[in-house]
């Protein structure tokens, strides 16, 4: 009697027990591999939307609290160090504000420049800059009486790798009506 080739391949693939427990086997090594890469893949664009909906909302509150914000940075510095509030009570603070995120824990970071007028003892007579900071956690800016002085916002961001700009958006013109 003569067999066919695929007679004789069909008599020899039986169905072995345990051979569908290798299949869920491979599958539940494949799929929490493949759900590690997505989340690798897709963690940094997400993060980077929340944070940029997180910034738009923190630059909003901060410019509705500055005055009080500005208040508070001078009487946390004063306790701290009388002296230095007493400076800084006298400082004049610049409108613009650098956006920036503190790479260690993320957090956003609201630096401004302040000058202060040469005192009536300064042999140079130059004008002093530093930079007040202001940090952004867990919804609510946080006032610490943190500054960096003899140094502008941008030149604080350059020069510290701890500090990163963050690039933000113009305001969105409101409409009256």
């Amino acid at each position: 009697m003569i067999q066919s080739y695929n007679e004789s391949n069909a008599r020899q693939s039986r169905v072995v027990p345990g051979d569908s427990n290798m299949g869920w086997l491979i599958w539940a090594g494949i799929l929490p591999v493949c759900a590690l890469v997505t989340w690798i893949i897709v963690r940094r664009p997400l993060r980077q939307i929340v944070e940029d909906v997180h910034v738009d909302h923190a630059r909003e509150l901060f410019h509705q609290q500055r005055e009080w914000l500005e208040a508070r940075f001078i009487s946390a510095l004063s306790q701290a160090d009388p002296a230095e509030g007493v400076r800084w009570e006298s400082a004049h603070w610049h409108d613009e504000v650098l956006w920036a995120r503190d790479r260690q824990t993320r957090h956003l970071l609201a630096m401004v420049c302040v000058h202060f007028e040469p005192g009536s003892f300064d042999l140079l007579q130059v004008t002093r800059h530093a930079t007040a900071i202001f940090e952004f956690h867990k919804g609510h800016w946080q006032v610490e009486g943190k500054w960096l002085d003899e140094m502008r916002p941008d030149e604080a961001v350059v020069r510290n790798q701890r500090y990163e700009a963050v690039a933000v958006s113009p305001p969105h013109p409101r409409r009256v009506g």
